[in-house]
């Protein structure tokens, strides 16, 4: 690949990455359920803690405002703080990623090791009954 090829490629993923976090920010922001009531539980405070609260998440602010704010931090690595674990976010990705990481691997190796010989038959056998159900097989989707 050349490299102006490759930096082609690099212009068209930034409109997309644009475009996703775009999406899943309307998305979040649509989500039922209000951020403070979220991280505040059964706690009792006051309706100033709360509104201090809910100035200190940036959720007073407009909501196009609240995703420039979000596209610039993302952009320094800084994904704010987990509503749910009260921690960073890139801090609980970072703890997941390995199993992650695992489990993909796994994925693909199993994938691989049953599409490869099943691929290589269904074309030693062409066009017999083995080759158009794994042809038919390839194309349907496991929803284990």
């Amino acid at each position: 690949m050349s490299l102006g090829k490759l930096l082609e490629r690099l212009l068209q993923l930034l409109p997309v990455l644009l475009g996703v976090s775009l999406i899943v920010f309307v998305m979040m922001s649509l989500t039922p359920g209000d951020p403070v009531q979220i991280m505040i539980g059964d706690q009792a405070i006051t309706p100033e803690q709360e509104a201090a609260l809910r100035h200190d998440m940036g959720l007073d602010r407009p909501i196009h405002e609240r995703f420039f704010v979000f596209l610039g931090n993302a952009v320094q690595g800084d994904f704010g703080e987990s509503f749910y674990h009260h921690r960073p976010v890139s801090d609980v990705i970072a703890e997941r990623l390995p199993a992650t990481i695992e489990l993909s691997l796994v994925a693909l190796l199993v994938a691989l090791v049953t599409s490869i010989p099943l691929g290589v038959l269904a074309a030693i056998k062409r066009n017999s009954i083995f080759d158009r159900i794994a042809t038919v097989g390839s194309l349907l989707e496991w929803r284990g």
